[in-house]
């Protein structure tokens, strides 16, 4: 489980994307997908039903709480779970309101998009970098990063 009291900054991540727009190369590219995969944490946005209570300092979902993830259409209308390196880019979509998120992976948008038809994949940073993982690059990740371990 993710620690939620460290921020979500992703500097490694944020270094790389820059890396890759200037140079666009294989090996650039393939460094963000490193990250990508293995150690960046994202912010997604989802709305609490009911709202999480605070209890003794954290953070308690209580029973029969649901969750629901937040889509964003493409240019096709083809639904993808947003994912934000941090919260400035979570602004862009959500502007100064309280927005409740969650901290998660790849691995975590991984699953949802490989055991769920609806999603098409996830977009990271849609406002900014706008990096697009649809389901057949998700399933080639996976199968990379167990090849890796």
């Amino acid at each position: 489980m993710e620690d939620i009291n460290k921020p979500v900054t992703n500097p490694e991540l944020a270094a790389a994307v820059e890396r890759m727009k200037t140079e666009n190369s294989r090996e650039s590219r393939e460094a963000v997908l490193d990250i990508v995969i293995s150690s960046a944490r994202f912010l997604a946005p989802v709305t609490i039903t009911p709202a999480p209570e605070e209890q003794n300092g954290k953070t308690a979902l209580g029973q029969g709480t649901a969750i629901q993830f937040q889509l964003l259409a493409n240019q096709d209308n083809q639904p993808f779970f947003p994912a934000f390196t941090n919260w400035e880019e979570l602004r862009k979509l959500c502007g100064p309101k309280n927005q409740q998120t969650l901290v998660l992976t790849f691995d975590d948008y991984a699953g949802m998009i490989l055991r769920d038809n609806r999603a098409a994949g996830f977009v990271l940073d849609p406002f900014g970098a706008c990096l697009s993982f649809d389901r057949a690059m998700v399933e080639h990740l996976v199968a990379r990063k167990q090849e890796q371990s």
